[in-house]
């Protein structure tokens, strides 16, 4: 029986050595290789990878493609990050400087679009473009959550969209991506809806002490319109939300909270986060029994679960 612990093995034993080793090897013969490599290598999971290689593995990838599929979108996901950390001002990422605050924001910029050229090299010819369509996608959910930290009436369908788009489509480019080489008809789509289960699960996690976090309530200081906050539709919170990072105190971080849980809010968007894990578990369950099904199953848990 495969469980969360046995994933995690599984994904630095031997997802991370195998995918990083073949990222290395496509950025060896790229002229600033050692600055793209430094954001690869101040960590991640390679949950992305993994699930690549679950896929291809069930329906019948040459490891080789599944390989090129797996690296293509840890060069992506490292892609979107870098841009993130300069969009968010966030000077640290898995305890290490982020690439703009070691080479500037210009360069930071002009080397994750390297790094996106790069990625997209990577992938077989056949689902290229599939994987700039996703980061089309993603693109445009990014650009949804930067408008709406000017706005005061994104509602919950709007949200749902982003965090789809943003967080949702790189899982779901690592399934269709497999499938699309294979020609198969497998049907993994609910499962990709633990994409915006984690992006919730996430906020949530943003209020509770502990978790690696020095300090609770970054999202309220950053003014981040989470699910809880538009669900809540305060203007108490929005005024507390526009104030500059370093003017927000603690009291104000608790007087959100406070007004979240008196508005339902916290438990809505636990709700939707519990419904969108029971729709990725059913959709394993659809599956036929495999030593895969049984992986994926752990690792949509520790997708979920794991501390962040």
């Amino acid at each position: 029986m495969t469980d969360e612990e046995d994933v995690f093995a599984w994904l630095q034993d031997e997802v991370k050595p195998t995918v990083d080793d073949r990222i290395r090897q496509w950025l060896e013969e790229f002229e600033y290789a050692e600055r793209l490599w430094y954001p690869i290598d101040t960590g991640g999971k390679r949950i992305r990878p993994g699930l690549v290689f679950l896929v291809s593995e069930m329906v019948d990838v040459p490891q080789a493609d599944a390989l090129d599929i797996a690296a293509g979108v840890e060069l992506l996901h490292n892609f979107t990050l870098v841009h993130d950390d300069i969009i968010d001002g966030d000077e640290y990422r898995r305890g290490e400087p982020t690439l703009w605050a070691e080479h500037g924001e210009g360069s930071a910029i002009n080397l994750g679009d390297m790094m996106f050229a790069k990625a997209i090299l990577c992938f077989p010819a056949e689902t290229r473009d599939l994987a700039l369509d996703t980061v089309i996608t993603v693109t445009n959910g990014e650009q949804m959550d930067i408008d709406f930290a000017d706005r005061r009436d994104t509602t919950v369908e709007e949200y749902m969209t982003m965090v789809r788009r943003k967080t949702g489509a790189l899982l779901e480019l690592c399934v269709d991506a497999p499938l699309a080489l294979a020609d198969s008809d497998l049907d993994l789509s609910g499962f990709t809806s633990l994409g915006p289960a984690f992006q919730i699960r996430d906020d949530l996690l943003d209020f509770q002490e502990g978790k690696g976090r020095e300090q609770i309530g970054n999202d309220v200081r950053a003014g981040k319109r989470t699910l809880m906050v538009v669900h809540a539709d305060d203007e108490r919170v929005y005024d507390i939300l526009d104030k500059p990072f370093d003017e927000t105190t603690k009291e104000d971080v608790r007087t959100v909270m406070q007004i979240l849980e008196a508005e339902g809010s916290m438990a809505f968007a636990e709700q939707r986060m519990n419904d969108l894990i029971e729709e990725a578990r059913g959709a394993i369950t659809e599956l036929p029994d495999s030593p895969q099904r049984e992986k994926l199953q752990a690792l949509g848990q520790f997708i979920t679960e794991r501390d962040v």
